[in-house]
């Protein structure tokens, strides 16, 4: 009799066992799947992500709201006053340069004066980018690197310069005349010494070079019959010869960027281009009016067109990366503009009476009310640097 319970009890221990042994299967199954489930999931999810995620652009997107600045004039060591009218201001990373027909003067962002230095040019360019300003002698052979304390180098082309190009990592690249060739473009590195030459049986109009100074792409142009056609031409400055030549553009182009999503844009004296990475034409905007500003760099293109009445001016921005058929985007503006420059992440625009920043989906991100009329700007910092008449206001400008 006892045995038959010790059987009993020995059974309904072992089926206990078995139960348990079964769930733990059954959960480690369950938990098995619901794993490839979800790889299952992912890997769908990143193969079609070219197809859905556009649809989704600008969904979670926080609405921008436009953020009226006063337009107050800050005072400290503001005005910042001139002999004559600045010709140009610029950034030197955080500090200001003002550019006058005879010196190079720097200043921190709140006023303070930290050199002057005489280029000794006629006719001087300014070209900043980082940390460094290239100003050249145009027509002529001299040009001078600088940075926040002060002369690099000083140099000497061996001929005219007609146009030049910044790096951010201080390469330079200088266009001169050539006696054998159409054109020449030579590179010199942030220590001025010369690492590389392009002699180029076309014309050339415009010269970038990449931010880590490996490439530059250059804006050569033609004509036949009476019609100007402009190529790019991609430069490795580790490398002899051309690496691309752009198919023929219908235009004189006057400058040229290599974009983050791999396209390269270019302004045109009639439209502006984007060309993929291996020169082909993608997208183009034809100008209904005339061209009178650009900015070029790596996020984002703007230009400025003209219009025939006060307010029937256009602002085009092309970003970088947009989704297609949102390549250009189009804002009236004021007919009075002065300056656009894209920085920031912002599209800036100077007008006669006002200063106004955009997204680069076209919504207006900032505005500002001016007392006075200015020329050029600069911005650093959450403050706009504005050179006008009579010498360098400061005002704050959130965006």
């Amino acid at each position: 009799m006892n045995e038959e319970k010790d059987n009993e009890q020995r059974a309904v221990h072992i089926d206990i066992k078995t139960v348990r042994r079964n769930e733990r299967s059954i959960r480690v199954m369950k938990r098995l799947i619901a794993f490839l489930v979800v790889v299952l999931v992912g890997i769908g999810l990143y193969i079609s992500y070219p197809y859905w995620l556009p649809k989704l652009e600008g969904i979670f997107d926080k609405p921008l709201t436009t953020i009226d600045n006063s337009g107050k004039i800050e005072g400290g060591n503001f005005p910042i006053a001139a002999d004559e009218a600045a010709l140009d201001v610029f950034t030197l990373k955080n500090h200001l340069v003002a550019a006058d027909a005879h010196r190079l003067t720097i200043y921190d962002e709140n006023g303070k004066r930290r050199g002057s230095y005489d280029h000794d040019f006629s006719s001087p360019v300014v070209r900043s980018s980082g940390k460094r300003a290239l100003v050249f002698d145009f027509g002529s052979t001299g040009f001078k690197l600088y940075n926040k304390n002060g002369e690099v180098y000083s140099k000497t082309a061996e001929n005219d310069i007609m146009s030049a190009a910044l790096g951010e990592d201080g390469t330079a690249a200088i266009l001169v005349t050539s006696d054998k060739y159409a054109s020449t473009v030579l590179y010199y590195n942030k220590e001025g010494k010369l690492i590389y030459r392009y002699d180029s049986t076309k014309k050339v109009m415009a010269v970038y070079v990449t931010p880590d100074g490996r490439s530059s792409y250059v804006c050569t142009f033609s004509s036949e019959q009476g019609e100007i056609y402009s190529q790019v031409v991609r430069l490795d400055l580790n490398e002899n010869g051309e690496q691309m030549i752009s198919e023929e553009i219908e235009c004189l182009a006057i400058g040229c960027v290599l974009c983050d999503d791999g396209n390269i844009q270019v302004a045109g004296d009639n439209g502006l281009f984007v060309l993929s990475g291996d020169g082909k034409k993608i997208a183009e905007y034809e100008y209904s009016g005339d061209l009178i500003d650009f900015s070029l760099n790596e996020e984002c293109s703007a230009v400025i067109l003209s219009g025939s009445t006060k307010n029937s001016g256009k602002l085009i921005i092309a970003e970088s990366g947009a989704a297609d058929g949102k390549t250009f985007r189009e804002i009236a503006c004021d007919n009075t503009v002065k300056q656009v420059n894209v920085c920031a992440e912002r599209v800036l625009l100077l007008t006669s009476s006002n200063v106004a920043a955009y997204s680069y989906d076209g919504s207006e991100a900032g505005r500002a009310q001016l007392d006075k009329e200015y020329y050029r700007f600069t911005y650093i910092n959450s403050a706009l640097y504005l050179s006008g008449k009579h010498g360098i206001d400061k005002i704050k400008f959130e965006m």
